[in-house]
């Protein structure tokens, strides 16, 4: 016997019901469960396809940071059924904060300078006198710790938007503990589970603790190397080369 066709206009859903409904703290954050229930209808994919229902990756409407992971329909009668819609933080993070890593690594750089500010010299006399003692400036490659800060978060921006106005940009302002200048951000990328409505978006930045400016200098033609007198100003100078923006205005922290 076949059951006769019920027209859409007898679907009716209710979404939020109280029992079933939880909130729950895990290891990994935050996790939530809405329940949902419909009447009129002839099958559980009826249930799973009506247009009112939130989506999967479609975030809960007052936790923004979750969206949903799983959406369940179980029969309740013939014509009836309990939906689940269970939530969970993508980024692990118990708030809208965003996850935060660090790090840090030697990497081989070039400078002209002492630990003390003073400029590297070697001095040579070819008769041993100090009459004929040519004093030259030298540079020598040294390995610095640079850290990197990684911030995950779920935002509705889309992330081309950010990276746009960002990416490759030095700070204007102190943040992150670092002056204006030190801290680089190399990347912004993010990805979408739900055809662009959210994004899990990745910050990328880099500290540099002398700033990211390039300092250049004169080099002697017949040695090949920069002469020991120079300063600031006469025959070596830093060069605006990275964009600044005001990094608080991404709302990472301060």
């Amino acid at each position: 016997m076949t059951l006769p066709r019920l027209e859409n206009t007898m679907i009716k859903l209710k979404i939020d019901r109280t029992q079933g409904a939880q909130l729950r703290h895990t290891a990994s954050g935050l996790e939530a469960q809405r329940v949902a229930y419909i009447t009129g209808i002839q099958n559980l994919k009826q249930a799973l396809e009506h247009p009112d229902l939130p989506k999967i990756g479609q975030a809960h409407p007052d936790m923004h940071n979750l969206i949903i992971q799983s959406i369940t329909a179980k029969h309740d009668g013939p014509n009836a059924a309990n939906i689940t819609l269970a939530y969970h933080n993508p980024s692990g993070n118990n708030s809208d904060k965003p996850q935060v890593k660090v790090g840090s690594a030697l990497r081989q750089q070039t400078t002209e300078i002492d630990l003390n500010g003073n400029r590297i010299t070697v001095a040579y006399s070819c008769s041993g006198e100090d009459q004929d003692l040519v004093t030259q400036g030298a540079r020598v490659p040294v390995l610095k710790p640079e850290t990197e800060l990684t911030f995950i978060r779920l935002e509705t921006t889309h992330p081309a938007t950010t990276a746009k106005k960002y990416a490759g940009t030095v700070n204007r302002s102190t943040i992150f503990e670092g002056p204006p200048g030190g801290w680089l951000c190399t990347a912004i990328t993010g990805s979408s589970d739900d055809g662009g409505k959210t994004f899990i978006v990745t910050y990328l930045f880099q500290f540099n603790e002398n700033g990211w400016q390039p300092t250049v200098s004169y080099i002697d033609p017949k040695t090949n190397r920069p002469p020991a007198n120079l300063t600031a100003g006469i025959g070596t100078k830093q060069v605006q080369l990275y964009r600044d923006t005001e990094f608080k205005n991404l709302g990472l922290g301060s």
